[in-house]
């Protein structure tokens, strides 16, 4: 595992940790490890939480919650994604039977107007409310994962 690959991983680790979450994700574009956001390059599960990494998902970059987040830019949260409060950003229901996500929290990851990278926080038990502190952990590991990829970028 290289040391880039490594340091992703620490983050799912530790964001998983800290919001109590049953699944964390992070999905990047970075050339030079061949990596795109439609297939997962770090995660970290509860035991028993059926895993995302190395699933591809076609369609990720133009999907309603990826549009959203490069409109909005900023996390959504989902406290319930059974009833969502904005359903055209929700889970697909085969994600939702598949995976079992019932909220999450997603954020981009974002160089000037081009977003380059997604982290997912999911929750499988059922409904939760997320904390403010928690959407800042969201964002913290954003800005941990662009400041990653810069580095590449700078080498």
């Amino acid at each position: 595992m290289t040391e880039t690959m490594l340091a992703f991983r620490n983050i799912v680790e530790r964001l998983r940790a800290d919001t109590g979450a049953s699944r964390t994700t992070i999905r990047v574009d970075c050339a030079p490890l061949n990596l795109d956001v439609e297939t997962v390059a770090a995660e970290s599960r509860d035991d028993g939480v059926r895993a995302l990494e190395g699933q591809q998902t076609p369609g990720v970059r133009t999907a309603a919650a990826a549009r959203w987040l490069l409109e909005n830019r900023r996390p959504f949260v989902m406290a319930d994604c059974l009833n969502p409060w904005a359903p055209e950003i929700a889970p697909e229901k085969y994600v939702i039977d598949l995976y079992g996500i019932r909220a999450e929290m997603v954020c981009g990851v974002f160089r000037d107007d081009d977003m380059v990278g997604i982290v997912s926080v999911h929750y499988t038990k059922g409904a939760r409310a997320w904390s403010a502190a928690e959407v800042a952990m969201i964002q913290h590991a954003c800005d941990a994962v662009g400041a990653i990829l810069d580095a590449i970028e700078d080498v």
